[in-house]
């Protein structure tokens, strides 16, 4: 089983207490947990990345905040998902709108459309004190028909 999946279905199960993010190794790097998620398709995950994602401006680089909004989507898709589905995001469109510098984030992620084929998903990046957006995101996650998983 996808360890991710694993994980979102260990947490629905187990009184929704926060859980590290600990079936992959960059959401281990980037301190990632889960606080909440629901069958709807609705994530709110937890980041405090480390100085190594820190650019020479002293900001986090981008591709680690289009990683953390992408983990946001595809646990909502996880969330939203029976059994042990197969998928891949498909495209990422990913808008910064202000420089992130290191500290705790949460990534708001949801499922807008499920169809059976592709879900569409839309993040945002907050700082964790409830500021405005750094960041959002969308996605089309397409589902793998056949498949258990991906390797």
């Amino acid at each position: 089983m996808n360890a991710d999946h694993a994980l979102c279905r260990r947490f629905l199960q187990g009184g929704r207490v926060p859980l590290d993010m600990e079936g992959n190794p960059l959401a281990q790097a980037l301190a990632g947990s889960i606080l909440e998620l629901d069958s709807a398709g609705r994530a709110l995950l937890a980041f405090v990345p480390p100085q190594q994602f820190v650019q020479a401006a002293h900001v986090l680089q981008g591709g680690i905040i289009a990683a953390m909004l992408d983990f946001a989507m595809v646990f909502a898709a996880h969330a939203s998902l029976e059994g042990n589905p197969a998928f891949s995001t498909a495209t990422l469109n990913v808008n910064l709108l202000r420089p992130a510098v290191p500290a705790r984030y949460l990534a708001r992620g949801r499922i807008v459309r499920k169809g059976r084929k592709l879900l569409f998903a839309d993040a945002e990046l907050l700082p964790s004190d409830g500021g405005r957006p750094l960041a959002t995101a969308s996605s089309v996650i397409a589902l793998v028909p056949g498949e258990r998983e991906i390797r």
